[in-house]
């Protein structure tokens, strides 16, 4: 009896050169048309949590947060988007380009019945004297320029400049009194002093965010400007250089890869988590690529567009051959099949 090793090295051969043909020829396509249709089938009857153990998921995205961040890739491209920013896209792109007025304006609407959160932020600042110290120099600089401002304008005023110079004196020696006064208040008061000035200044940006016009004001900085073509964030006097933005760019980086690993930045990724398995769990999974708006005819395109180069590309390497024998390879050398080809 013929031995049934060379056989079955036979049939490899024919099993491999049939697979080759299959992912190289013309045919692949309409192959993976069809296998794209047979997942759909079954992903059609089969729910996510019993493809899919949340707990998995949790892993790995913790194990995401955790290094992606900080790898060689995730900092490459940082300095690249840094890169960007400064020098703006090479196409000319304006604000109006990329977003509707009608977005806008559903986004300040949306945004100003938030304003008590901007309150709630500003009065925590309020406890910070150096806060305090800082908003009484406004104040006092803003009242000054406004005082120099009427100055200049009733100068122009035959009689009137002589006068409201000597008021705009006089009131400047007394802000600076007020402001040394206030200097004083804030060390004396270790800090009550510029609580009351903070929260003074508070109330006035509260004030002119709660004012019936800063919606239209708001819209009409959009209908000024958004025609405006983005160049980027570097300016001709090279105020603002490219090692700035990278170095903004990698403090945002480290900030990010200090808190992805945290404690409450997990407890954050779990909860979303959880909520999702929640909600779409008892989804097929078919039925949740549909939700994602992810038609099989998008799917179909993907694989065909990314699949063959990639064939190709391992088959003009010479991997692709070896990777189908090797694993095709146990099994015509299997006692199962030596035992078939000897009978």
């Amino acid at each position: 009896m013929t031995s049934a090793a060379p056989l079955a090295d036979q049939l490899l051969d024919a099993q491999v050169t049939w697979i080759l043909e299959q992912l190289t020829g013309p045919s692949l396509p309409e192959l993976l048309e069809r296998d794209v249709d047979d997942l759909l089938a079954v992903a059609g009857r089969v729910r996510l949590d019993a493809a899919v153990n949340p707990a998995d998921i949790t892993r790995v995205v913790h194990r995401a947060m955790a290094n992606v961040p900080a790898s060689t890739t995730a900092t490459t491209m940082v300095q690249a988007t840094a890169d960007q920013i400064h020098d703006g896209p090479t196409a000319r792109v304006a604000p109006a380009d990329v977003v509707d007025r009608e977005q806008v304006e559903a986004l300040v609407d949306a945004l100003l019945p938030l304003r008590p959160l901007v309150g709630q932020a500003l009065d925590r600042m309020a406890d910070s004297p150096r806060m305090g110290t800082l908003a009484s120099g406004f104040v006092t600089k803003l009242v000054v320029d406004v005082l120099e401002a009427n100055r200049s304008m009733a100068q122009k005023i035959p009689g009137v400049g002589s006068l409201v110079s000597f008021g705009t004196n006089a009131a400047t020696k007394v802000v600076g009194v007020a402001d040394k006064q206030v200097q004083s208040l804030l060390g004396d008061t270790a800090g009550k002093g510029a609580a009351f000035a903070v929260r003074r200044l508070n109330k006035v940006v509260m004030d002119t965010l709660n004012d019936p016009m800063m919606r239209d004001a708001v819209l009409e900085v959009w209908d000024t400007h958004s025609g405006d073509v983005f160049d980027g964030v570097g300016d001709a006097d090279g105020k603002v250089g490219q090692d700035d933005i990278r170095t903004l760019a990698g403090v945002l980086q480290d900030i990010v890869i200090a808190a992805g690993p945290s404690e409450p930045a997990m407890a954050f990724a779990d909860a979303w988590i959880t909520t999702f398995f929640d909600i779409y769990g008892e989804y097929p999974i078919a039925t949740l690529l549909e939700e994602l708006e992810i038609s099989r005819d998008d799917l179909v395109a993907d694989a065909i567009a990314i699949v063959p180069p990639l064939v190709v590309a391992a088959h003009e390497d010479g991997w692709l051959e070896q990777a189908v024998r090797t694993r095709l390879e146990p099994f015509f050398a299997s006692p199962a099949v030596a035992a078939i080809l000897a009978g």
